[in-house]
């Protein structure tokens, strides 16, 4: 994966991240409001249970989403080494073996 590709997934995960923590937080403030009274407030608590809504549908499309990418890169990498086992195992020494010379140092 080049550089560019591993910093979109990062924003990515960022993103998720961020909408977990304002899910929480609003969740959090939606049950504080709920011992207020007042017109005011009840609005607020209609438009704050709502952009929970849709916050956490948000999150579910996204985490969907990353499940398939993750299912798509298991079955390319399982059809790779099914078909180049020879390779595979090749390039399995050669990570372990750089891996083990780091680790020595």
């Amino acid at each position: 994966m080049n550089q560019t590709a591993q910093q979109l997934e990062l924003g990515k995960q960022k993103i998720v991240d961020d909408l977990r923590v304002l899910l929480t937080d609003s969740e959090e403030m939606l049950r504080l409001a709920a011992n207020v009274p007042g017109e005011g407030v009840e609005a607020l608590r209609e438009r704050l249970g709502t952009h929970v809504e849709t916050l956490q549908a948000a999150l579910g499309d996204a985490q969907s989403a990353a499940q398939r990418r993750y299912r798509v890169a298991a079955v390319n990498a399982e059809r790779y080494v099914r078909h180049n086992p020879w390779r595979a195992v090749g390039i399995a020494t050669g990570v372990g073996f750089l891996l083990g010379v780091l680790a020595t140092r």
